[in-house]
């Protein structure tokens, strides 16, 4: 695999559940075009939450 493919992938990860979930996370609050960098910060604070929610249902808490 070359390392070419990997940064391709990551960035389409990325682009797609990361920075897309921020955009519609914010497109909900009518923030229609936001700045990519909100939309990456919304959109890890929002992975993290999930996670952290779904770990905290499989510790049972």
């Amino acid at each position: 695999m070359s390392s070419r493919f990997v940064r391709d992938l990551f960035s389409f990860l990325i682009e797609t559940c990361v920075t897309g979930m921020g955009r519609r996370l914010l497109w909900e609050m009518n923030e229609y075009d936001p700045p990519e960098i909100v939309a990456l910060v919304i959109g890890l604070a929002f992975w993290a939450l999930l996670i952290f929610l779904v770990w905290a249902v499989m510790l049972g808490w």
